[in-house]
C-alpha cells in the first residue's frame, strides 16, 4: 500500500485562523457599495470560495458593475490585517512532530503575498517546501488544479499525497486529484463527510517515519483508523 511522502495543507482555516478576519473585511467593502453581508450570508455563498465566486452569488447581477472594486477593497482592508491572523496551535503542534522524511505544501486560493507574510511572522515559512497560491493555477477548488500543482512541484504521485482541509470544496478538489484528505472541523458548520477522515483537532493525526498514517479520533467518534 501507498504510504504518504507529501502533507498538503488548506491554509485558511486550516493553518491559520483568518475567516472571521476575512469576513469583516469583505462586509465593509460591500457595505460601502450598499450591500450587508451577514456572517451566515458569509458561510453559505462565500466561505470556501475564491473571491469572484463568493462575490458572483452575494452580488448577482450587480458583480460586474461592483465586483472588481469591491475585491481590490477587501483585499486592501484585508492586508491592513495580516498582523492579527493567528495560527491554530494544533496545527503548528503537528507540524513539529511531522517525521522529517515527510515533506509539506500549501495549496490555498488565497493571494502568494497574503501566505508568505503570514507563515514569515509565524515563523513557518521554512517548513514547507512548496506553496501554491491563487496566481499558480486557473480552475479554484473544488477542482483539483491547486493541489495537482503542488504534486507536480514535489515530483509525487497522487496516492502519496495527503490534503488537510476544513471545507466542502476542498474535500471535493482533493478527491478529484485521487489524493487522501482529512477534514479538520473547525466548527464552522460545513458538510466534511466526503474526506477519508475527519477530526475535531489536528491532535488526533500522527504518521509514522514511513509516511503511515494514523487516525485517533477524539470521543465524539468511535474507531480509529490507519492507511
Amino acid at each position: 500500500m501507498k504510504r504518504i511522502q507529501v502533507i498538503i495543507f488548506d491554509f485558511d482555516g486550516v493553518l491559520v485562523d483568518s475567516e472571521p478576519i476575512r469576513f469583516k473585511a469583505g462586509a465593509q467593502a460591500l457595505a460601502e457599495v450598499g450591500v450587508s453581508l451577514t456572517w451566515e450570508l458569509f458561510l453559505e455563498r462565500w466561505f470556501g470560495r475564491t473571491d469572484q465566486a463568493g462575490l458572483r452569488n452575494i452580488l448577482g447581477d450587480r458583480f460586474e458593475s461592483d465586483g472588481g472594486r469591491v475585491i481590490e477593497r477587501r483585499n486592501a482592508l484585508y492586508a491592513a490585517s495580516l498582523d492579527a491572523v493567528p495560527t491554530y496551535p494544533d496545527t503548528v503542534q503537528l507540524l513539529q512532530r511531522i517525521p522529517n522524511g515527510i515533506r509539506l505544501a500549501v495549496a490555498t486560493g488565497s493571494r502568494r503575498s497574503e501566505v508568505e507574510g503570514i507563515l514569515a511572522r509565524a515563523g513557518l515559512s521554512r517548513r514547507f517546501h512548496a506553496i501554491v497560491t491563487a496566481e499558480d493555477y486557473v480552475s479554484a477548488k473544488p477542482a483539483p488544479d491547486p493541489f495537482l500543482a503542488a504534486a507536480r512541484r514535489l515530483n509525487v504521485e497522487a496516492l502519496e499525497c495527503l490534503v488537510i482541509e476544513d471545507t466542502p470544496a476542498g474535500i471535493a478538489a482533493a478527491r478529484a486529484a485521487a489524493m487522501f484528505v482529512l477534514a479538520v472541523d473547525r466548527s464552522m458548520g460545513a458538510a466534511l463527510d466526503l474526506a477519508t477522515w475527519r477530526v475535531r483537532s489536528l491532535d488526533e493525526l500522527s504518521l509514522t517515519r514511513d509516511g503511515e498514517v494514523i487516525v485517533r479520533p477524539g470521543i465524539s467518534q468511535q474507531n480509529s483508523h490507519q492507511l
